[in-house]
């Protein structure tokens, strides 16, 4: 399924890009008549495809090379949907008799476009590092806690090239502003690829800051792999740095794990399901890891995609906190990824409503790939969680 949408967004993506050239090489002639056209076509396919061409050319781990290329997917989806409105005003004007036939109405036009498209990728830009707290109030009806239990809930960090200890850091302070009981981390602390950032260990050690009495725990998620070292020992798990990160970082990772917090509720911390390059490694099921703790106390699932909300429902759980999903990042990322986690039976973003379980996603408090975010916030989730039969 995952390659044949893969398939299709290429063929889509292919066809914007034929379509944006084409305007913007006749803004270039309009501009500049002698330009030619071989000269133009092999400049905007590479940057079309710049975000691929990177790792193509082992070019990634170059900084500025790698964050000017991630911005050539939205700035050429933004682009395609300024022209389309555009061309729909010159429908429009057609039929009203007011359209101008001058070469410069339709240079001005895609000029408009693509301006107008730099600078939404400029606000995303300043918007993605601008955490947010999303609230939530939730009744479980099982006793837990005598007070109400704070959780605060964090996923998507991909702390690396983008993310770096600045940005941690801001989402450490806004964690520890809200005073929460207990942290969740829904997993993709980290991108991927460990060595491509320099400050790496600062960057962790400003997790160690969170502040939270009853602890700080963890899921991996997909990219939470060392994807640059190789693999230790027979079936390594290419974690090893990763788990000695978040150790070091006060964090507890719970790899199909549950631990008994204060002796009032469980949190069971599950695999990912479809963990980048380690797709040998079976994690287990819902079932399996509800059937130990008394499930006379709550169990709050904490698992990173929301793709399997269905089944740990049906295990016991009461509450499943995820992530993931980033809502889409950007628009109209946010309409795919909504379609996407409904037909996996949970939700892309926010309060999921179950029959006996409840489920909250956020959208991430980082960015992965083009570092905007447009439509989307960085967040922060904090749950105000009562418990009573």
């Amino acid at each position: 399924m995952w390659r044949l949408f893969m398939i299709f967004f290429l063929l889509v993506y292919t066809g914007i890009n034929i379509y944006t050239g084409s305007r913007l090489f006749s803004l270039v002639k309009y501009l500049l008549p002698s330009f030619k056209v071989f000269v133009f076509w092999p400049l905007y396919i590479f940057l079309c495809y710049s975000f691929v061409a990177i790792y193509l050319l082992r070019l990634a781990k170059i900084h500025t090379i790698r964050q000017a290329a991630m911005y050539s997917l939205p700035v050429i989806i933004y682009f395609f949907l300024a022209l389309l409105i555009f061309d729909g005003v010159k429908i429009i004007l057609h039929f009203m008799h007011h359209l101008s036939n001058a070469p410069g109405f339709s240079a001005a036009g895609t000029g408009i476009a693509l301006g107008l498209a730099i600078l939404l990728i400029i606000y995303g830009s300043f918007h993605a590092q601008n955490i947010r707290t999303t609230h939530y109030s939730i009744t479980l009806n099982k006793n837990g806690p005598e007070n109400p239990l704070r959780i605060a809930l964090v996923s998507d960090f991909h702390i690396g090239v983008t993310v770096d200890r600045k940005w941690v850091a801001k989402i450490v302070n806004t964690v520890n502003s809200t005073e929460p009981d207990i942290i969740c981390l829904a997993g993709d602390i980290f991108d991927g690829g460990l060595d491509t950032m320099s400050d790496l260990e600062s960057a962790v050690m400003e997790l160690k800051r969170l502040k939270a009495p009853l602890g700080v725990y963890a899921c991996p998620g997909n990219h939470d792999i060392d994807g640059f070292s190789p693999r230790t020992g027979a079936g390594g798990t290419g974690m090893d740095r990763v788990m000695s990160f978040l150790e070091k970082a006060g964090v507890i990772l719970l790899l199909d794990e549950t631990a008994l917090v204060s002796d009032r509720f469980y949190i069971i911390g599950r695999r990912d399901a479809r963990p980048i390059r380690l797709q040998q490694q079976e994690r287990k099921t819902a079932a399996e890891l509800a059937a130990g703790p008394d499930r006379s106390l709550p169990l709050i699932f904490l698992d990173h995609q929301p793709v399997d909300f269905p089944a740990e429902e049906e295990a016991g759980a009461d509450l499943i906190l995820s992530g993931h999903t980033h809502r889409g990042q950007f628009f109209p990322g946010n309409i795919i990824t909504a379609r996407i986690f409904k037909k996996a039976g949970a939700a892309h973003y926010g309060h999921w409503q179950g029959s006996s379980a409840q489920g909250i996603v956020t959208s991430g408090a980082g960015v992965w790939g083009p570092p905007v975010r447009i439509g989307t916030d960085s967040e922060v989730a904090v749950l105000d969680i009562t418990f009573g039969h």
